[in-house]
């Protein structure tokens, strides 16, 4: 593709990831808060609570390893029109369900769809960013994942978690993301993989890199999951607790920048650093700031510092790999939202379980002293043998 010719494929295919990643954070937003005031309404105990939310994950997870094969194959608009297709009939079986026992398989094809659609949307931002602003690029791309994310908590307080709304206004927010995809120029060869294994090969080359996802992913499950029943339990009303969450989401977007700019110009390691230590500080801090009104800056900085990582995260990745290994890249930080998503809500729910709903903050606070642990034993690198194969 000539230098002349590269601005229009490069603006589409970044449109048509935005649309792709805001069908899925819609519809994944919707679902992790919607089904656990649910089940929570029902009088299910948090721990299969945790298990439901976790089935998700699980799908992610377990197509991560076929997915750069199967899409390269495919071509990426085609498995985005799949994936988002797939995405609305399970909304709508999940709503007409008579029992939350099918919830269980039908969460785990909701989590193959959104797999793909995270694997696809990654590697067109990533292929299509360069090299000197990458870390800009990637927080305007986190920066989308957090506004469509919101829209799941911003809703219900108006809808209510009784009725069609919340449902048809997911549904229809995902059937009208596609559009922009009429406007995608991208080759069928640029992510073809000629072996198989890639997905396999990136993991042993960035095994910190997908753990500082992997903690990233963990925060994102379990508090979706869990803060507004943390919210109640100390007394908020669901329309308080869910705007909290809400303006927290949103609010965060505005640090994503930049952290970015940071990552760009001082250092991608100390943006890891600074954000990890936050993330642990703020998120134990909820315990005594939940029913005060430090509850609301506290969120937002709680957010920015947790994505701030995986911020830095997908620029170091897009740093170091290139072509076809990029859709591995992207395929395997989709398995570690499957990762995070299924050890975070069930260990979240035990933990709230046996020892109260203070509980909820511990296991995210403890896997980001890890990433901070392995960083320091890895030289501070987060990827051990650069690629630009």
């Amino acid at each position: 593709m000539s230098s002349a010719g590269a601005t229009s494929p490069r603006y589409g295919n970044l449109i048509a990831a935005i649309a792709a990643v805001g069908a899925c954070d819609i519809a994944m937003g919707l679902t992790l808060q919607l089904l656990p005031l649910l089940m929570e309404r029902q009088g299910h105990p948090a721990w299969l609570i945790g298990a439901n939310a976790a089935m998700g994950p699980i799908g992610i997870l377990m197509a991560g390893p076929f997915l750069p094969r199967i899409i390269g194959n495919m071509g990426t608009r085609l498995a985005v029109y799949v994936a988002v297709a797939t995405m609305v009939a399970v909304l709508i079986a999940l709503k007409l369900s008579p029992t939350v026992w099918l919830w269980f398989p039908l969460r785990f094809i909701f989590g193959v769809a959104a797999g793909v659609l995270f694997t696809v949307s990654e590697a067109w931002v990533l292929t299509f960013a360069g090299d000197g602003n990458r870390g800009r690029v990637m927080s305007i791309y986190t920066s989308v994942l957090a506004v469509t994310f919101s829209v799941g908590p911003l809703i219900l307080p108006w809808t209510g978690i009784d009725n069609w709304w919340p449902w048809a206004i997911g549904i229809v927010c995902v059937m009208a993301s596609i559009l922009p995809l009429a406007f995608v120029k991208v080759s069928h060869d640029t992510f073809r993989q000629e072996h198989s294994g890639s997905f396999f090969r990136f993991v042993g080359k960035a095994p910190l890199l997908l753990f500082a996802v992997g903690a990233a992913t963990l925060f994102d499950s379990v508090f979706i999951s869990f803060f507004t029943i943390f919210g109640m339990r100390h007394g908020l009303e669901l329309d308080v607790a869910s705007r909290i969450l809400g303006v927290g989401i949103i609010g965060n977007v505005l640090l994503f920048y930049p952290l970015g700019w940071l990552a760009d110009h001082w250092s991608r390691r100390g943006v890891i650093v600074v954000t990890a230590c936050s993330t642990i500080v703020l998120s134990l801090s909820l315990i005594v700031l939940i029913d005060t009104i430090f509850i609301w800056p506290a969120t937002v900085l709680l957010l920015a510092s947790a994505f701030g990582v995986y911020v830095v995260a997908l620029a170091a990745m897009g740093d170091s790999f290139k072509g076809p290994d990029v859709m591995a890249g992207s395929a395997a930080f989709a398995a570690m939202w499957g990762v995070g998503g299924l050890i975070g809500p069930p260990l979240a729910g035990v933990a709230i379980d046996a020892f109260g709903i203070n509980a909820m903050p511990f296991p995210i606070a403890s896997f980001y002293v890890i990433l901070l642990i392995g960083l320091a034993l890895n030289g501070g690198q987060l990827v051990r043998e650069p690629s630009h194969g």
